[in-house]
């Protein structure tokens, strides 16, 4: 028996409350060292006696199900229901003859006929104190049925055609405007809405001199480039007339270099009201070359003065425990809930931002509209800030990364699912329901360039993510067959030529939304993997069971004799036979139905 693989911690992704009645409890063990894990638990104030005068505790034993195993673990799992929202628990761990208790504080070897609790001391459980209502995660349930968009506003669609540059040209540089604004964007709102988005994601649109917007100037003004603050207000009345949601960037961990705050620190130095809302070393601020403009340009070989993002001048870093950046940040959020009945926000580089900042962005936009939803932009494992207290979600490159790996083939299907494993196991099922789930941004490689340029293997990511928990993220001109490489080159301009699309990838997009929404089997949290030599799961719930196979390799004939049976074929909604092969190209699959 490995001891070390035994795990648990309280109040954690262990241990959880996932509903105000229902706490999750979950320990690892080392794989198959356990026949049979259980749960004993109790209210600690719920006491009793026999007719003899003997005090005990009251409690119940109940089995956890082996729900998850890889190749190192075992992952043990129960739903419980304290009846007065508070319980003491341990495990009990039985391996052939011999019975191990584990509790908070040590793992013992059970003795036959051994008390696993001693009269009045409970001091070795774990302990969930109670399960406060006002602690529980209240993310809108809109969000888990959100098919999401994301647009790169100056690259999507120009209505004013403002720009000399011709819209398309490649190379794309950072620093080029192309002219693309919002009645461009209202203007295909019927777009989205015929290919089955309801929610779109924007890049910053606040007055900044980047085309990316993430050094904000100005946190009240729409961008001119992009129009005025009526334009916006008139494309979310549009969108939310279509059932679309629309969520913002924004930026709160740091600034642009104009922003009139740091200006006038620039300007006044020590003498600055604003020199505390920035973390400023010394003065002067300024100790690198400025342009013509007096904007910074060489700065890679001087340390700086002040805090940044990364080690741009351009992006100072604000001091958000400063009452004045608390007012002025905290009434962004405000004012563009209220006056514009935006439905979310994304947070920028939300895990560079106090956790205490986080808790004040929540109860804010709370109060401004109570199904407001906040998205953080973390790129790693991210508990600590979706405890129900900041975030709602994160954008979850934390399945992201296994799944661009795999199909790259950097990983083997073993190593693929033991991550991905790892990952149902440990993230609550309350959270998981609701992440953002991309295999592209603005940020990365365009999903389509990192998989050489197959649309074979696209098809395959767009699978997996929209057979996954949580909410599917679109990536402008993905669904048409758009490539790149990184940042600029990810960010061309959306090609609105039909002759320019990959017309089998866009119908094959649509066709995933559509069955998505109409089959909720596929926003289940759990895939049962199967043990093959390609990836192959299921995926059930009350009503329905669906099958996936997924070649990621040059074997065509498939073993498949222990899945015989009828299937739909839900891609072509036609009967389908299972047989002991079954022949699947390189890079092909199937999305089969069980029929009763």
């Amino acid at each position: 028996m490995n001891t070390l693989a035994i795990w648990h911690q309280a109040k954690s992704q262990y241990a959880y409350a996932f509903d105000e009645k229902t706490l999750h409890i979950l320990i690892r063990t080392q794989r198959d060292d356990f026949d049979s894990v259980e749960l004993i638990f109790g209210d600690p104030f719920s006491w009793d006696s026999d007719s003899k005068g003997k005090v005990f505790w009251k409690h119940e034993v109940k089995s956890m199900e082996r729900r998850y195993q890889n190749t190192d673990f075992d992952y043990y799992f129960l739903a419980i229901q304290p009846p007065y929202y508070r319980t003491k628990y341990a495990f009990i761990l039985k391996a052939s003859d011999e019975t191990y208790f584990y509790g908070s504080k040590r793992l013992k070897k059970l003795q036959k006929g051994e008390e696993i609790y001693s009269q009045f001391d409970l001091s070795d459980y774990n302990n969930f104190p109670y399960l406060n209502h006002e602690d529980l995660h209240q993310t809108p349930s809109w969000v888990k049925d959100t098919v999401w968009y994301q647009i790169f506003p100056d690259r999507f669609y120009s209505y004013h055609k403002n720009s000399n540059l011709t819209w398309g040209k490649l190379p794309v540089h950072n620093n080029e405007f192309y002219g693309g604004d919002l009645k461009g964007i209202t203007e295909k709102l019927d777009y989205l809405k015929d290919l089955g988005i309801n929610g779109i994601y924007f890049t910053p649109i606040f007055k900044a001199g980047t085309a990316h917007k993430y050094d904000t100037e100005d946190y009240y003004q729409i961008d001119p480039q992009f129009g005025t603050n009526e334009d916006f207000k008139m494309l979310v009345e549009k969108a939310h007339e279509k059932n679309i949601k629309v969520m913002l960037d924004g930026v709160f961990n740091h600034c642009g270099y104009e922003h009139p705050f740091f200006q006038d620190v620039i300007k006044n130095g020590e003498n600055s009201i604003y020199k505390d809302c920035f973390y400023i070393d010394k003065f002067p601020v300024v100790n690198f070359p400025l342009n013509r403009d007096q904007k910074p340009i060489n700065y890679h070989k001087t340390k700086l003065n002040f805090l940044t993002f990364a080690f741009t001048p351009h992006m100072p870093k604000w001091n958000t425990s400063h009452p004045i950046v608390e007012d002025h940040l905290l009434g962004v959020i405000k004012y563009w809930i209220e006056k514009y009945d935006i439905d979310g926000w994304r947070l920028d580089v939300s895990n560079e931002i106090s956790h205490d900042f986080l808790r004040q962005i929540k109860k804010v936009s709370r109060q401004a509209k109570k199904d407001t939803f906040i998205l953080g932009e973390n790129w790693d494992a991210s508990y600590p800030w979706l405890m129900g207290d900041q975030m709602d979600s994160v954008m979850n490159y934390d399945l992201s990364y296994p799944l661009w790996k795999y199909l790259e083939g950097k990983i083997d299907l073993i190593k693929f699912k033991d991550i991905v494993i790892d990952y149902l196991a440990q993230t609550p099922k309350n959270v998981m329901e609701n992440m953002f789930n991309l295999v592209g941004s603005h940020d990365t490689i365009r999903i389509k360039r990192r998989l050489k340029d197959d649309p074979r293997r696209v098809k395959l990511a767009y699978l997996f993510m929209f057979l996954s928990a949580g909410a599917p993220n679109i990536y402008y001109g993905d669904e048409i067959g758009m490539t790149g490489e990184h940042d600029p080159d990810n960010r061309r301009c959306m090609l609105w030529d039909k002759n320019d699309w990959d017309q089998d990838f866009y119908a094959y997009t649509k066709k995933l939304i559509n069955l998505r929404k109409t089959y909720p089997v596929f926003k289940t949290s759990d895939y049962h993997f199967i043990d093959s030599n390609i990836l192959m799961f299921t995926k059930n719930n009350q009503n329905e069971d669906i099958l996936v196979l997924m070649n990621v390799g040059e074997q065509k004939n498939i073993d498949t004799s222990f899945l015989k049976g009828t299937y739909l074929n839900l891609m072509t909604d036609t009967p389908f036979e299972i047989h002991d092969t079954m022949d699947i190209e390189s890079y092909g699959f199937m999305l089969l139905k069980k029929e009763a």
